[in-house]
């Protein structure tokens, strides 16, 4: 239920409006009514929703429902009620429906209401200012049905903003895939490459066949290769180690352009590939290859099992 803006203005409301009516409360409190509700009496042991905040002497904001999320539930205990204070007498003289401007004392408010002491910044004999609207009146069996549906609404904003972030992604990525694979295509146009390309845009050029089948996911590969940004950087190289370096294909151990890249050899094969970078580290800045980098990658499969 969205929190109702007349709070926000009350305020400036009461210096303009005159009030419908004044209630006074058995302790003396004035109660201004400056918007009247449906005239509904409060009733015993029911659930109130009520909008609400209070301000010190100096005007300043102390609470405020709709910072917590308002409005606030609180049940109408009328027993109880009779012995927590000055608010609660406020609270009583209410209608469902009613906005309301009360002082009571600080002291009263900690003590009574609150049962704890005045806070060491407030002056214990000052008043505090409330501002409230009573905006719905339950049952304790339409107060749970409310809090479903409450929570049911809360669930499906939520996966409509999860469903919304997810396209919002995939069209994001969808744009860096269209942006990289026109950047790898223009640098083999201007090199006079021929490549061939997969289905999730990595682009390939064998430079050596193998012998036998290829590698498949699951099988432990022996892989050699040099590592460059598309602009000719080198960021890695087991060439440079004399060792080739080993992993199991297709387990995520590796960036995607080489789970698929490498599925595409067989042993002794030799390929360069075009890795756009949501094959490789995307957004991720690493010490040697900058976020959003297309990577070229001179491999050859040395051996697989």
């Amino acid at each position: 239920m969205k929190y109702n803006t007349l709070l926000a203005i009350l305020a400036i409301s009461v210096l303009t409006i005159a009030c419908s009516e004044e209630r006074t409360t058995k302790s003396g409190v004035k109660v201004k009514i400056v918007e009247k509700g449906e005239s509904t009496p409060l009733k015993d042991s029911t659930i109130l929703q009520l909008n609400m905040k209070y301000v010190n002497s100096n005007g300043n904001d102390m609470w405020n429902s709709k910072e917590v999320g308002g409005p606030v539930a609180i049940q109408y205990l009328k027993s109880v009620w009779s012995t927590r204070g000055t608010m609660y007498e406020a609270f009583e003289v209410m209608n469902v429906g009613d906005s309301a401007i009360f002082e009571i004392d600080a002291k009263d408010l900690y003590e009574k209401s609150f049962n704890s002491g005045v806070p060491d910044s407030l002056d214990s004999a000052s008043n505090i200012t409330f501002y409230a609207k009573i905006i719905a009146m339950m049952t304790t069996e339409e107060f749970q049905e409310y809090q479903k549906a409450e929570y049911e609404k809360a669930q499906e904003e939520a996966r409509i903003k999860r469903e919304e972030e997810q396209a919002e992604r995939l069209e994001a990525a969808a744009e860096t895939i269209r942006k990289d694979g026109e950047a790898i295509d223009q640098y083999l146009a201007d090199n006079g490459i021929t490549a061939q390309t997969t289905e999730s845009g990595l682009r390939y050029v064998i430079t050596q066949p193998g012998q036998g089948e290829n590698a498949a996911s699951g099988n432990r590969v022996s892989v050699h290769y040099n590592g460059t940004l598309l602009d000719g950087t080198k960021f890695d190289s087991s060439y440079d180690r004399g060792q080739p370096f080993g992993f199991v294909l297709g387990q995520g151990r590796v960036i995607l352009g080489w789970d698929e890249g490498i599925a595409l050899l067989n042993k002794g094969a030799k390929a360069t590939l075009y890795i756009p970078s949501s094959l490789a580290y995307g957004e991720r800045d690493t010490e040697r290859i900058p976020a959003n980098s297309i990577l070229k990658f001179d491999v050859e499969l040395v051996d697989f099992q």
